[in-house]
């Protein structure tokens, strides 16, 4: 019996290019062969590393900047991280590590009592009306909103 592999079509890269919708494996297959491509010129690869490396880092700062901010600050900071993580190895443990401890504090809160995800909701929401305070105390109420909306006790009138 014949144990060795037949020999793979030229372009063909992996099984995994099998896996998805018809127009998903195209691209897929696509998107490999462009890689193919782009890895077999050197420069043009640091180029493409270096690129991909700003990118990310530029949506990391992004994402830390909007951190205490009302939003998606932790979410913007991954984003760059898996970004970085498409090309870098060291990206790639700490987009597992994260991704890691996301899922264990994830099952760790459906895991408590009801009271311990409602603190935690509380406790953000918290959070996003005193940053949004804090926000219009030192850029001042927009004027569109009337005067007699503002309480006086938030100091903002």
């Amino acid at each position: 019996m014949n144990d060795r592999r037949p020999e793979r079509p030229e372009g063909w890269l992996s099984r995994s290019h099998k896996q998805g919708r018809p127009w998903f494996r195209r691209t897929r297959l696509g998107y490999l062969r462009w890689r193919t491509r782009l890895d077999e010129r050197p420069h043009t690869a640091r180029v493409y590393r270096a690129t991909i490396g700003a990118l990310g880092a530029l949506i990391i700062v992004v994402g830390l900047i909007l951190v205490p901010l009302p939003g998606p600050g932790w979410l913007i900071v991954l984003t760059g991280v898996a970004i970085i993580a498409s090309e870098f190895a060291f990206a790639r443990r700490l987009l597992r590590f994260a991704q890691a401890r996301l899922r264990a504090w994830t099952r760790w809160v459906a895991a408590s009592h009801w009271t311990v995800g409602a603190s935690l909701g509380l406790a953000t929401c918290a959070c996003v009306v005193g940053a949004v305070w804090l926000v219009l105390l030192l850029i001042g109420l927009p004027d569109w909103v009337p005067a007699a909306w503002v309480p006086e006790w938030t100091g903002l009138g």
